[in-house]
């Protein structure tokens, strides 16, 4: 075949290589440059699978740890679960706030359990209280709800001098109690 075309005019042997030059070029252009970005575009592809995998991996990589932490935690919640009370709980424990009061030696003057505010997991119980006392009892008082086995919380406080004190009663008090429970999640 290559002599037949040697034999041919030199024109005609030109025309035949420029038809071949450019049936190459159709055949590049049509076959293989869409292979050729199907390739790249499959290449990306795999580098980022590859990425994921390897992100995959260091994730797989650091489960114990997570696991352990997750298990960590529970151990917190179940501690925490019992500073917090349900509900069944919390009218001992407005009797435990109202003793704690006597056992500091002040008069209640008043003891008004307010309305409860709800969040996702809890609810606020708050009390407002009155009281009537000598100073070192009312601080007596606030330390022995600080060191009491529930959470309870003690804001809004207002002290006033007594018009009429006595040796046992200088002060009046108002303060509220706020004491957590736990709402039940199903669980």
């Amino acid at each position: 075949m290559i002599k037949k075309i040697m034999e041919l005019p030199q024109q005609q042997q030109i025309m035949l290589a420029v038809l071949a030059v450019a049936a190459l070029g159709l055949f590049w252009h049509q076959l293989i440059f869409p292979v050729s970005a199907q390739m790249g575009a499959l290449n990306q592809q795999v580098n980022e699978l590859l990425a994921e995998v390897e992100t995959a991996q260091a994730i797989a990589a650091r489960r114990p740890q997570f696991e352990a932490d997750v298990q960590e935690l529970s151990l917190q919640l179940d501690e925490l679960k019992q500073v917090l009370p349900d509900e069944k709980e919390t009218a001992e424990i407005v009797r435990r706030v109202e003793q704690l009061a006597v056992e500091s030696d002040l008069s209640i003057r008043s003891f008004t359990p307010q309305a409860t505010v709800a969040y996702e997991f809890y609810e606020d119980w708050p009390i407002r209280m009155s009281l009537e006392g000598s100073y070192n009892n009312l601080g007596l008082f606030f330390q022995r709800v600080a060191n009491f086995q529930r959470i309870i919380n003690v804001d809004d406080i207002e002290i006033k001098a007594l018009s009429n004190p006595d040796p046992d009663r200088t002060i009046s008090a108002t303060c509220t109690a706020t004491t957590f429970v736990l709402l039940d999640q199903g669980t």
